[in-house]
């Protein structure tokens, strides 16, 4: 088994201007607001691929839960964001790593949104989010058990509340367990981190369900 790492820094997200009314992954090259860099290299198996379990996560479908955000009626303010359909039946490679990271950018914008959401009755004191960003500097992907992919991204973000409030946060490391059928999310920040060696954050140990496909 080989982990695929890629080194890059991509910016995922966007103003309002290009998704207030989609509320969507723009797509490539269409306003999305992205820039690459990087290169992409196989690393010998090492660290954490070799503590991946043989079976999937022990999950329970009827425990999904992520984050659904409520559109806000104001201008300038951003639409909530879809989340990725199915996964791909084998999930693995450069495919593994799009669906994660379009899934991470819906997971933390629609809870931002929810986070920083207050709208009043006389319109004076509004706040939401007009702005919101994330930036992957690092990402690996390797098989899972059975058809299945585990991918951890590196990733900071930041975002603008209404009436021009800036944020940001400290690097946040997040696994997915993807397969065909379900999605798995664990999540650490750089302070509870183990090293890049070590099955940290653990979708096994930690994680939660995001979404589960019948069929």
């Amino acid at each position: 088994m080989t982990i695929t790492r890629r080194h890059l820094v991509k910016v995922f997200g966007s103003s309002s201007v290009g998704l207030a009314s989609a509320g969507c992954l723009a797509p490539e090259g269409a306003g999305s607001n992205e820039t690459t860099t990087g290169t992409e290299t196989l690393t010998a198996t090492a660290g954490w691929a070799t503590e991946i379990p043989e079976t999937p996560p022990n999950v329970s479908c009827s425990a999904v839960s992520r984050p659904m955000a409520e559109p806000v009626d104001r201008d300038g303010a951003l639409a909530p964001r879809e989340y990725p359909g199915r996964p791909p039946s084998e999930p693995a490679g450069e495919a593994a790593l799009e669906y994660v990271t379009t899934f991470e950018l819906a997971y933390r914008q629609n809870a931002e949104m929810i986070a920083n959401t207050d709208i009043t009755t006389d319109g004076e004191r509004d706040s939401y989010l007009t702005r919101f960003d994330i930036s992957v500097q690092d990402s690996w992907v390797t098989a899972g058990p059975a058809n299945s992919a585990v991918v951890r991204l590196q990733y900071i973000g930041s975002g603008t509340i209404h009436p021009g409030m800036e944020f940001d946060y400290s690097t946040q490391y997040v696994t997915y367990y993807v397969d065909s059928a379900r999605v798995v999310r664990a999540r650490t920040t750089r302070h509870g981190f183990d090293g890049a060696d070590a099955l940290d954050p653990n979708p096994w140990a930690d994680g939660s369900p995001v979404a589960c496909f019948e069929g």
